[in-house]
């Protein structure tokens, strides 16, 4: 597969991991010195590209709902029940997330698809995605892979909320990647902050979309993995957290020189001030140079965005508008406190 078009030298662009294998350690200095200067102003500006509204999106209503906020007289039990019932609303209505998709070449003619079958995957892809459940893209699925399976591949930060297949659709992104049938290298990574997150997206999407692939190597990143120094991880994808990533980089376990696709979930977190901000940099700068870097989380705040903008090269952005946001919180509080 060929890779992202060459960019010049970058704050957060750097030569290929082949040559800087022997300076995880230099790197892990600079990512720490890095992680604290993303309140710098970014050279230059961002094009704004006019708002991309999926199909069949509903018009908001003047006068809208209700706040979720308690009114006075409202029991706990019936706040409760009610932003629960919100809470599954939106669950369905997850089709009807309004994005705004800002493209970094504004002449590029990428749409968003309505079927799968106009992405024109593989077959044991295909097959794997219907035998899934899934009938349809979503809203994100729509917007997003059609850049996820560009070629040449397209740098994405991507939005959207929980359950709405966002995990799918860099799942999906990964395999479509990977080669079986070259020798055993590592051609997919994707970080997650936490061991439940890495798990989950292994059993719940990997597992299962990569059903129809033989030879297929896929390796969890956690702690308690241990795997001797002087050893070479031969799988194909490796899901992890950042701290064992970091480890196995540093012991040259895991050979970072022939990823194609680099995934930040919870990418807030991973980014974030108060986050893995320094492991996630380190990472990243040994990446190849043309590795796709795919960037998703449900929630991201504009200093977040800013700062991974920096860390990715032209990417593009699908966000969120501000209102599914709010609801989005509101829907989390409440299964956070059923």
């Amino acid at each position: 597969m060929s890779g992202t078009e060459e960019e010049p030298k970058l704050s957060a662009e750097e030569a290929p991991a082949e040559a800087k294998e022997d300076n995880v350690e230099e790197a892990a200095a600079e990512a720490a010195a890095d992680a604290g200067g993303d309140d710098e102003k970014k050279e230059g500006g961002e094009k704004s590209e006019p708002k991309k509204e999926t199909k069949g999106e509903a018009s908001p209503k003047e006068g809208g709902k209700k706040s979720a906020i308690k009114p006075r007289g409202e029991t706990n039990d019936e706040l409760t029940k009610r932003l629960q019932k919100l809470a599954l609303e939106r669950q369905k209505m997850g089709r009807e997330e309004r994005l705004r998709v800002i493209q970094d070449d504004a002449s590029s003619h990428l749409s968003s698809v309505r079927t799968f079958q106009e992405l024109n995957l593989p077959k044991h892809l295909l097959d794997a995605v219907f035998t899934m459940g899934f009938e349809r893209p979503s809203a994100i699925q729509e917007e997003a892979l059609p850049r996820i399976l560009a070629d040449p591949p397209r740098n994405l930060i991507g939005q959207a909320q929980s359950g709405s297949g966002k995990t799918a659709a860099f799942v999906i992104g990964m395999l479509y990647r990977i080669e079986v049938d070259t020798p055993a290298t590592t051609q997919a990574l994707c970080v997650t902050p936490t061991r439940e997150l890495a798990v989950q997206i292994f059993t719940k999407s990997v597992t299962p979309m990569a059903c129809n692939m033989k030879g297929l190597k896929v390796q969890l990143a956690l702690s308690g993995e241990n795997i001797e120094k002087g050893q070479t991880l031969d799988a194909h994808m490796v899901v992890g957290t950042p701290g064992k990533i970091v480890d196995w980089l540093k012991k040259r376990i895991l050979r970072p020189n022939k990823i194609k696709v680099f995934v930040l979930d919870e990418a807030d977190n991973m980014v974030g001030e108060s986050g893995h901000r320094a492991n996630s940099l380190l990472i990243k700068k040994q990446m190849p140079k043309r590795c796709q870097s795919l960037f998703f989380s449900a929630t991201f705040p504009p200093k977040v965005v800013d700062f991974a903008t920096k860390m990715v090269y032209k990417p593009d952005k699908i966000l969120l508008e501000s209102e599914e946001v709010l609801v989005s919180a509101i829907c989390s509080l409440e299964l956070a406190f059923l």
